[in-house]
Protein backbone atom coordinates (compact mmCIF):
# COMPACT_ATOMS: atom_id res chain seq x y z
CA UNK A 1 0.00 0.00 0.00
CA UNK A 2 1.36 3.40 -0.97
CA UNK A 3 1.54 5.81 1.91
CA UNK A 4 1.83 9.48 1.10
CA UNK A 5 0.13 11.28 3.94
CA UNK A 6 -1.88 13.32 1.43
CA UNK A 7 -5.29 11.95 2.44
CA UNK A 8 -4.92 12.83 6.11
CA UNK A 9 -5.54 9.26 7.33
CA UNK A 10 -2.28 7.55 6.42
CA UNK A 11 1.02 8.79 7.81
CA UNK A 12 3.72 9.84 5.39
CA UNK A 13 6.61 7.37 5.44
CA UNK A 14 10.31 7.96 4.94
CA UNK A 15 13.17 5.73 3.87
CA UNK A 16 15.15 4.44 6.82
CA UNK A 17 17.11 1.43 5.63
CA UNK A 18 17.73 -0.82 2.63
CA UNK A 19 18.49 -4.49 3.16
CA UNK A 20 19.89 -6.87 0.56
CA UNK A 21 17.88 -10.09 0.56
CA UNK A 22 20.17 -11.70 -2.00
CA UNK A 23 21.12 -12.24 -5.61
CA UNK A 24 18.78 -14.56 -7.47
CA UNK A 25 19.73 -17.15 -10.09
CA UNK A 26 18.42 -14.88 -12.87
CA UNK A 27 21.01 -12.22 -11.95
CA UNK A 28 18.53 -9.90 -10.23
CA UNK A 29 19.16 -8.48 -6.77
CA UNK A 30 16.30 -8.41 -4.29
CA UNK A 31 16.21 -5.63 -1.69
CA UNK A 32 13.86 -4.62 1.09
CA UNK A 33 13.26 -0.88 1.30
CA UNK A 34 12.32 -0.19 4.92
CA UNK A 35 10.20 2.90 5.65
CA UNK A 36 9.31 4.61 8.90
CA UNK A 37 6.78 7.22 9.90
CA UNK A 38 9.18 8.47 12.57
CA UNK A 39 12.59 9.27 11.05
CA UNK A 40 13.57 11.46 14.02
CA UNK A 41 13.58 8.44 16.36
CA UNK A 42 14.54 5.71 13.86
CA UNK A 43 17.28 3.55 15.35
CA UNK A 44 18.66 0.04 15.63
CA UNK A 45 21.10 -1.94 17.71
CA UNK A 46 24.71 -0.96 16.94
CA UNK A 47 23.71 1.94 14.67
CA UNK A 48 26.28 4.06 16.50
CA UNK A 49 29.25 1.92 15.38
CA UNK A 50 31.64 3.38 12.85
CA UNK A 51 32.42 2.07 10.36
CA UNK A 52 29.13 0.26 9.93
CA UNK A 53 30.81 -2.53 7.96
CA UNK A 54 32.33 -3.91 11.17
CA UNK A 55 28.89 -4.95 12.47
CA UNK A 56 27.19 -8.11 11.20
CA UNK A 57 23.46 -8.15 10.45
CA UNK A 58 22.85 -4.46 11.15
CA UNK A 59 19.08 -3.83 11.11
CA UNK A 60 16.67 -1.22 12.46
CA UNK A 61 14.54 -2.02 15.51
CA UNK A 62 11.12 -3.45 14.61
CA UNK A 63 9.32 -0.71 16.53
CA UNK A 64 10.48 1.90 13.99
CA UNK A 65 9.47 -0.02 10.86
CA UNK A 66 6.19 1.20 9.38
CA UNK A 67 6.26 -0.64 6.07
CA UNK A 68 8.58 -2.69 3.87
CA UNK A 69 8.64 -2.82 0.07
CA UNK A 70 10.57 -5.22 -2.13
CA UNK A 71 12.66 -4.08 -5.06
CA UNK A 72 13.98 -6.51 -7.67
CA UNK A 73 16.59 -5.08 -10.01
CA UNK A 74 19.67 -5.87 -12.07
CA UNK A 75 21.36 -2.91 -10.36
CA UNK A 76 23.69 -3.65 -7.50
CA UNK A 77 23.62 -1.17 -4.62
CA UNK A 78 26.44 -0.40 -2.22
CA UNK A 79 24.78 -0.23 1.20
CA UNK A 80 25.79 1.90 4.18
CA UNK A 81 25.78 -1.12 6.52
CA UNK A 82 28.67 -2.60 4.52
CA UNK A 83 30.65 0.65 4.34
CA UNK A 84 34.11 0.58 5.86
CA UNK A 85 34.40 4.38 6.26
CA UNK A 86 31.03 5.66 7.45
CA UNK A 87 28.42 4.62 10.01
CA UNK A 88 24.63 4.65 10.06
CA UNK A 89 24.65 7.87 12.05
CA UNK A 90 26.58 9.54 9.22
CA UNK A 91 23.82 8.49 6.80
CA UNK A 92 21.11 9.66 9.18
CA UNK A 93 22.87 13.04 9.40
CA UNK A 94 22.83 13.32 5.58
CA UNK A 95 26.60 13.03 5.18
CA UNK A 96 26.42 9.91 3.01
CA UNK A 97 23.69 7.97 1.20
CA UNK A 98 22.26 4.78 2.72
CA UNK A 99 22.56 3.16 -0.72
CA UNK A 100 24.03 4.04 -4.07
CA UNK A 101 24.33 2.36 -7.44
CA UNK A 102 27.52 0.31 -7.74
CA UNK A 103 29.24 1.43 -10.95
CA UNK A 104 32.44 -0.64 -10.62
CA UNK A 105 31.65 -2.78 -13.68
CA UNK A 106 30.37 0.05 -15.90
CA UNK A 107 32.44 1.15 -18.90
CA UNK A 108 31.40 4.77 -18.35
CA UNK A 109 29.48 6.87 -15.86
CA UNK A 110 25.69 6.50 -16.36
CA UNK A 111 24.38 9.27 -18.63
CA UNK A 112 21.17 9.57 -16.63
CA UNK A 113 23.14 9.82 -13.37
CA UNK A 114 23.92 7.49 -10.55
CA UNK A 115 21.02 6.23 -8.46
CA UNK A 116 21.31 6.91 -4.72
CA UNK A 117 19.02 7.04 -1.71
CA UNK A 118 19.32 9.28 1.32
CA UNK A 119 17.99 8.55 4.79
CA UNK A 120 14.61 10.20 5.31
CA UNK A 121 13.58 10.51 1.66
CA UNK A 122 9.82 10.31 1.24
CA UNK A 123 8.17 7.24 -0.25
CA UNK A 124 7.18 9.30 -3.28
CA UNK A 125 10.76 10.49 -3.86
CA UNK A 126 12.14 6.94 -3.62
CA UNK A 127 9.45 5.69 -6.00
CA UNK A 128 10.28 8.53 -8.45
CA UNK A 129 14.01 7.74 -8.38
CA UNK A 130 13.39 4.05 -9.00
CA UNK A 131 10.99 4.82 -11.85
CA UNK A 132 13.70 6.89 -13.58
CA UNK A 133 15.64 3.61 -13.90
CA UNK A 134 12.47 1.66 -14.79
CA UNK A 135 12.38 -0.14 -11.43
CA UNK A 136 9.17 -0.70 -9.47
CA UNK A 137 8.63 -1.25 -5.77
CA UNK A 138 6.52 -4.30 -4.98
CA UNK A 139 4.03 -4.83 -2.13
Amino acid sequence: MKQTGNDGDLPEVFLGFIKLIGEETDGYYRYEFIFTDNPDEFWGENFEYKPAGLVNDLLPSEEYITEVHTVKTKLKFDLIQNNMCFGLQDAMDGIVAIAFENIDEYESYPEEGRLFFMFGESFDEVERKLAMKRILMLN
